[in-house]
């Protein structure tokens, strides 16, 4: 599959898995011979330029909290047909500065999607930025307007839900694995009063729950965060459908 096909298909699943917490009615449908002109195209005054592809990228606001936004950018993609770029520790200070110039909001996510493989040593870069982040929102808090926004809601977010960042490969993203028959379903669980009322369900604390990491393949499509609970539903020609459940770290 060719990187301009690939690029489509990421587009229409980040549009379903997040068109239930993001508004994606601005994310356009494009034929592939759109997305290779606008991967061509010279992109003017874009605060979040990093190469080729920086027209594709998208800016979604949360449904509920209308301030917060979340910035889906292609990073330091390649002219077409030519090898992936690679992509070194200075993309960690260039993402930081996204937040320190005030390009974005201290609250805004980031998903970041690169083409050459993520390493360890890009994947420790990109965490300890997300983790740089927290640190700041507990120091300084949310700022007034998203707070004011998120303390209207019957259901709050937490701040783990903010300044999320997760970074993917293009090439996890040519096809959708939750698709994929060995892969059974995966739903986010997010409010403090739905994560105790499964936790009584179930007779345990989340301590006694098994962990899936923020950077796993499917938590990072639902963009799950510390303390989320991700419900996992199987099902079994023996015992039928059944759930259980998972917390992120």
């Amino acid at each position: 599959m060719d990187l301009i096909n690939k690029i489509n298909n990421s587009r229409k699943i980040f549009k379903k898995y997040l068109e239930l917490e993001w508004d994606v009615s601005k994310v356009s449908d494009y034929s592939n011979e759109e997305i290779e002109k606008l991967y061509t195209m010279k992109s003017d005054n874009n605060s979040l330029y990093f190469g080729k592809a920086s027209n594709l990228n998208m800016t979604l606001n949360h449904k509920n909290i209308k301030d917060h936004k979340l910035h889906i950018i292609y990073y330091n993609f390649p002219e077409l047909n030519s090898p992936p770029l690679k992509v070194t520790k200075t993309c960690g200070d260039k993402i930081l500065s996204l937040y320190t110039n005030e390009l974005i909001n201290p609250e805004d996510s980031i998903i970041l999607i690169i083409t050459e493989k993520i390493s360890e040593n890009i994947e420790k870069t990109i965490e300890d930025v997300y983790k740089k982040g927290q640190e700041k929102l507990i120091i300084e808090g949310i700022s007034d307007n998203i707070n004011e926004q998120n303390m209207k809601l019957d259901k709050k977010y937490k701040r783990e839900h903010f300044r999320n960042i997760h970074l993917f490969n293009i090439n996890t993203l040519g096809f959708d694995i939750g698709l994929h028959n060995s892969v059974p379903k995966h739903n986010c669980i997010r409010f403090k009063d739905d994560i105790k009322e499964i936790l009584k369900n179930v007779n345990a604390n989340d301590q006694q729950l098994p962990i899936i990491l923020r950077t796993d393949p499917m938590a990072k499509l639902l963009r799950l965060s510390p303390g989320d609970l991700c419900e996992i539903t199987r099902v079994s020609e023996r015992t039928g459908e059944y759930k259980f459940y998972r917390i992120c770290n």
